[in-house]
């Protein structure tokens, strides 16, 4: 009953949320975060994430290629997504842009199955366990599926709002070939602001960014919310994690307080994050997540500047 994966640094790696951001940092980008959540328990939920995403300035479009890895530590169950997604952009007026996109992609669930001691391995009255099992089930170690979705994007160089739907097709991800575990749609929805301060001094930029990014899915739903503030190539901030449902009597309203942190050099950018959890889960050592990002030159024409303070 686990819902998708979901990243603290959603201002880092949108492309997690939205095909729409496909292409939009107007030229080539690569870049990979890598989450470990829980560490403090008998296991932890280890999560990766990786882009690569392209400017086409010759259609007026982005394209990206994405893959999503998630394992747990002590049963090996491990998710693996990749996504190819796309996004047309266009110039609604001089100043907001519109990017309508569509993903689709290939997923495949995988649980180890043997690595299960099953009823038929126990030989009793011999007392030892026999290596093979003639159980049908170990034959579907892992499970395939189609996944598509789509999202949208506007903005201006101050002001950006998106929103994303994942698994519209509601793929079947059962282990068994007659089974039925549907994935439900997954929303979210997100946006921001950018305030620019007046410069100080001639090499001195200051912003202040709002951010805010809404998910449901299932039963299930959480909002991210807060603030960074930008100086130069340094940028801090933090967000507040909220579950604004209430799934059970004893539901905690605020699960965690994020601290986060960036630092650019030259085409780097380097993120760090910790959610230090203040609900139930204050023992579990909270949430780390580290990020790398490369940009460069378009590989598919020449590069366009893109007014969006999310990218």
């Amino acid at each position: 009953y686990s819902q998708d994966p979901v990243f603290t640094q959603f201002y880092n790696v949108p492309e997690a949320l939205n095909p729409a951001f496909a292409g939009g940092g107007g030229g080539s980008e690569i870049g990979i975060l890598n989450r470990t959540q829980w560490p403090g328990l008998d296991y932890s939920l280890n999560s990766q994430f990786f882009f690569f995403d392209n400017y086409i300035d010759k259609y007026n479009s982005g394209i990206e290629l994405t893959i999503l890895n998630q394992l747990e530590t002590v049963t090996r169950y491990n998710f693996t997504q990749i996504n190819l997604n796309y996004s047309y952009h266009v110039k609604l007026s001089k100043d907001w842009n519109f990017h309508p996109a569509i993903s689709v992609g290939l997923g495949n669930k995988d649980y180890a199955f043997n690595s299960l001691l099953l009823e038929d391995q126990i030989i009793i009255d011999k007392g030892i366990i026999n290596f093979d099992s003639s159980d049908p089930f170990l034959t579907n170690s892992n499970a395939k599926f189609l996944d598509i979705g789509a999202g949208f994007l506007i903005f201006n160089d101050y002001l950006w709002f998106g929103g994303s739907y994942k698994h519209l097709n509601e793929p079947n991800a059962s282990f068994q070939d007659d089974g039925e575990n549907i994935i439900e749609g997954f929303l979210s929805i997100h946006g921001g602001y950018r305030i620019p301060f007046t410069k100080f001094y001639s090499n001195t930029e200051y912003n202040l960014f709002i951010n805010f990014n809404y998910m449901k899915q299932s039963d299930y739903d959480r909002i991210d919310i807060g603030s960074k503030m930008q100086i130069n190539d340094f940028t801090f901030g933090a967000f507040a994690t909220l579950a604004p449902t209430s799934v059970q009597s004893k539901s905690h309203k605020l699960t965690s307080i994020n601290f986060i942190t960036n630092l650019d050099y030259r085409r780097f950018s380097f993120g760090y994050s910790y959610d230090l959890n203040v609900s139930s889960l204050q023992k579990t050592k909270g949430v780390f997540e580290i990020s790398v990002s490369y940009k460069f030159d378009s590989i598919f024409g020449k590069d366009k500047f893109i007014p969006c303070g999310c990218k």
